[in-house]
């Protein structure tokens, strides 16, 4: 196999021939020693004829050393690599995240693999791993993108013949039932009990107010992702109004400049002063360990998020139990014992079920999009607020199919019926004040329509 590539200084074209020796492909191509030419064999470190060739076309173009030929990276290296100019040269906004799932998901199988030997199979068992783990739809889309953007990066570097990703779907790896479900999102109700209820252990206490807060301003402030919160500064925030912020999407890098809801500011002053009225720093920082105070990464509060809604439903009560401690000394502790059984509704909330994935943080996004649609807001504005990119991307959040099975108010006759007002509750949450049912403690009518509150 001879092939032809460039031209030598008086205009004759530069050649190199491949030749498969022992089952590795090797080139042999003309080099100057000492002002002499030299012909060498080089061993490329492959048994793919098309990676051989891109090679080979890189020692004549000069962008490979006759040394570093031989050598193939792993997938990890590469990887590392490829995620680096990724976010230092293309400004990728989520590396972050991308590096993190990597880690937990692609490594471990196609990690120590080279980046020649990984074929369409390795990229699905790596996806059938994610499922088989209970990972969501999402997630396996994520990882799929994330391994695809790797092996994308070497294919146009020529390294690689194609990009075996692109043979990969994740609607043939999950079952049918699993393709359209839609994720739980908690009524008005539902996030007025969670807000009234108040963590029994002193220990315990400020860790469940945080995950109440963080509801709250996703929930009413830009329908902001869990990483948006991880990121947030009191810095973008009109201190100590807090009357507008600047949001910023982590997943996209774009910054919008939004009113905080009257609703949504005494919330955001009462934790303001509780972490010590700081001008700059984050929102909601690691609490504990070596990372304390730096931003979180690669945490999604959904267990924790879910554990707290058992206990303000009722189905976990607490239970004091005195135990003696190793030193001797007695102790009182908080135990959780079940409660009562879950309605159908609370077990869909928590569990899931056929067309229902179960509730987490980023059930307040979709929350917020739908609550903007409701509202009667168009499209460019709902867009606008909740910092969607695309149509698409957006009506993808519209979706519910319980809407679809309940008829709307201005369909029933007029019989006289008021609606359901919110309930009142019992004060012990630092939030009770504001999820009582206080009529002075909800939006006025404009600002309910503008940011549908």
């Amino acid at each position: 196999m001879r092939v032809n590539l460039g031209r030598h200084a008086g205009g004759r074209p530069r050649k190199g021939t491949l030749e498969l020796r022992a089952g590795t492909w090797h080139a042999r191509i003309t080099t100057i020693v000492d002002g002499e030419p030299v012909r060498k064999r080089i061993s490329l470190g492959t048994d793919n004829a098309a990676v051989a060739r891109a090679k080979l076309r890189r020692l004549l173009r000069g962008e490979l050393k006759p040394e570093a030929a031989p050598e193939t990276e792993t997938f990890e290296q590469a990887a590392d690599r490829i995620v680096d100019t990724q976010e230092k040269v293309q400004g990728l906004a989520t590396a972050t995240e991308r590096r993190s799932r990597l880690r937990r998901y692609v490594f471990p199988t196609l990690g120590p693999m080279p980046v020649t030997g990984i074929k369409a199979a390795h990229v699905r068992g790596v996806l059938e791993a994610a499922r088989d783990a209970g990972r969501s739809r999402q997630t396996m889309l994520h990882i799929l993108h994330d391994v695809s953007s790797v092996l994308g990066e070497l294919w146009r570097a020529e390294l690689l013949p194609e990009n075996v990703a692109k043979r990969v779907s994740v609607k043939d790896i999950l079952p049918h039932r699993e393709q359209k479900r839609e994720r739980a999102v908690l009524t008005d109700d539902e996030l007025v009990r969670y807000l009234a209820w108040q963590h029994p252990d002193g220990q315990h206490r400020m860790a469940a107010l945080e995950r109440q807060v963080m509801a709250c301003v996703a929930r009413m402030l830009g329908g902001q992702r869990t990483s948006d919160l991880h990121a947030a500064r009191w810095e973008d925030f009109e201190l100590p109004e807090f009357t507008e912020a600047r949001v910023r999407s982590e997943k996209t890098g774009k910054t919008r400049r939004l009113h905080v809801p009257e609703m949504l500011r005494p919330i955001l002053a009462d934790w303001w002063t509780r972490r010590g009225e700081p001008k700059t720093g984050l929102l909601f920082p690691t609490r504990r360990g070596d990372r304390a105070g730096q931003q979180r990464i690669g945490i999604t509060h959904a267990k924790a998020f879910r554990r707290d809604l058992r206990r303000a439903f009722g189905l976990e009560v607490p239970e004091r139990v005195r135990i003696m401690r190793s030193h001797g000394t007695p102790d009182t502790r908080i135990r959780w014992k079940p409660g009562r059984q879950p309605t159908a509704r609370e077990r869909t909330l928590l569990d899931g079920d056929a067309n229902t994935l179960p509730v987490d943080f980023h059930s307040w996004r979709r929350a917020f999009s739908q609550a903007l649609a409701e509202a009667g807001l168009n499209e460019q504005q709902a867009m606008a607020l909740a910092g969607h990119e695309s149509e698409e991307a957006h009506r993808r959040y519209l979706r519910a199919r319980d809407r679809l099975r309940e008829l709307p108010i201005a369909a029933l006759p007029r019989l006289g019926v008021s609606s359901h007002p919110w309930p009142k509750l019992p004060s012990g949450s630092p939030l009770s004040q504001y999820a009582t049912g206080d009529s002075n403690a909800r939006p006025s009518a404009p600002e309910a329509d503008a940011l549908s509150s």
